[in-house]
């Protein structure tokens, strides 16, 4: 007995020390971002406070419409790190230990079955009915539904013609099933942030390091990603939108 025991007890020291350290090393790098950034008073309103980082990107992260700020640009990662399963305690859990939604902005792509563009996501909630296939969202939604959550965007430094091969990749990829068991069948099912993982590997960009679940914090601190986009809804109702120019 005590030699099973043991084993296991390292195995959920070893996890929790792992889920410790992602967590903490996670909120270092938001505030990190967020400390480079300076406040647009002409841009700001009551209710929207516009915070921009001069930078050398060649896409901006955030695009307005309207009075709409729409998070991230084509082939950025969309990530939101608390969980919205709306279950008491059980939302805590996974919010700490594999974090909340990953999708994948997509770009201007057309083929036989489909045409998108930088305004549709690729995403796989496992919130659905029957086989919860992946399948392409709004980026809209980010700013709606998950309006009450902090979304992070996140960008892979790569060429054109990498962003176009990640895109192809993705959209090759909806429809495939949801995996509820996060590490059995993982060449014919994904879930949310693994999809994400699999449209990178075609660029040999590793966003899982430690070779377990890709969970949502591995695609922020694989290092292979960076911060582009940060967006928060403080206790008053007002939105702070922090991005790279």
């Amino acid at each position: 007995m005590f030699c099973i025991e043991l084993p296991l007890l390292f195995i959920v020291v070893g996890g929790l020390t792992s889920a410790i350290t992602k967590y903490i090393y996670a909120d270092i790098l938001i505030e990190q971002f967020k400390k480079k950034a300076t406040l647009d008073e002409e841009e700001s309103t009551a209710s929207t406070k516009v915070y921009k980082i001069p930078s050398n990107e060649q896409l901006s992260a955030c695009q307005k419409k309207g009075n709409s700020y729409y998070p991230g640009n084509k082939g950025d990662i969309l990530i939101s790190l608390q969980s919205g399963i709306g279950i008491p305690f059980v939302e805590d859990i996974i919010t700490f230990f594999a974090g909340g939604h990953a999708g994948l902005i997509l770009d201007d792509y057309q083929d036989a079955n489909v045409s998108v563009d930088v305004n549709k996501v690729l995403e796989s909630s496992g919130m659905d009915g029957g086989e919860n296939l992946s399948g392409i969202g709004s980026r809209a939604r980010w700013l709606s539904s998950i309006r009450s959550r902090p979304v992070i965007g996140l960008r892979v430094q790569m060429t054109e013609e990498q962003r176009s091969r990640v895109i192809a990749r993705a959209m090759a990829l909806v429809g495939e099933p949801y995996n509820y068991s996060f590490l059995f069948d993982t060449k014919n099912k994904s879930y949310c942030s693994d999809l994400v993982a699999k449209a990178f590997d075609t660029i040999g960009v590793d966003l899982n390091k430690d070779g377990f679940t890709t969970s949502v914090y591995d695609l922020l601190l694989s290092g292979e990603t960076y911060i582009c986009y940060y967006h928060y809804v403080d206790s008053n109702q007002v939105q702070h939108i922090y991005y790279l120019e």
